[in-house]
């Protein structure tokens, strides 16, 4: 059997694009309201404001599009190398992604939801307010990233914790802008890499050398 196995045809999941369209923008447009609520009652500066600090846009867009970029292939390589590829359909979030045949429309309006209301509410209403370190650690967690059954599982979850704290530092330093282009850009490219690519066999699987 070789290392990677391409999709099956349609949507193994049963989820089709109206479905996951509405469940995209459905927990975008929560993850937004969260983040206006925070800024109600707990931020002195308006969301708006906040929005547009940092380098100018294009500069923001720019380093934003390359940490993205290097973030989707370094983590891209990671996932398809033993012992990460063995274990990866464990995390709930990540199976779901590699069973289901995401359409062009699909892994775009995808990236761009999560891109712009997570980084909003998480970087931009929750990071000002607890930090760095502990904003990503819940973002992490509730993206079911930690799971301590084998070091392979703790190597992915530090992993993308450390992408977390990379995107946190570069809203800091750049932007939210930024911070916004990573996340898109990053989540694209991984969705494009599944439908081209396949997906890394199920533990246990075996192996071509």
């Amino acid at each position: 059997m070789s290392e990677h196995q391409s999709n099956p045809p349609g949507k193994p999941t049963g989820v089709s694009t109206k479905e996951l369209l509405v469940l995209s923008l459905g927990s975008g447009v929560i993850y937004i309201l969260i983040a206006l609520l925070l800024y109600q009652y707990f931020h002195d500066t308006p969301l708006v404001t906040v929005l547009f600090e940092g380098m100018p846009v294009l500069h923001q867009l720019g380093i934003g599009v390359l940490f993205g970029a290097v973030a989707a292939a370094i983590v891209g390589y990671i996932s398809y190398q033993p012992p990460v590829a063995e274990i990866i359909r464990d995390f709930t979030i990540i199976d779901f992604v590699l069973n289901t045949r995401f359409t062009l429309f699909d892994r775009t309006q995808i990236s761009f939801v999560a891109g712009i209301s997570e980084e909003i509410l998480f970087r931009g209403a929750i990071q000002p307010l607890i930090g760095v370190w502990w904003t990503s650690l819940i973002f992490v967690a509730l993206h079911g990233y930690f799971l301590f059954k084998t070091p392979a599982h703790l190597m992915l979850g530090v992993m993308m914790f450390t992408l977390s704290v990379g995107l946190g530092y570069l809203f800091i330093w750049s932007g939210l802008i930024a911070a916004i282009a990573a996340h898109i850009v990053y989540d694209f490219l991984l969705l494009e890499a599944v439908t081209r690519w396949g997906v890394p066999e199920r533990r246990n699987s075996p192996l071509s050398d």
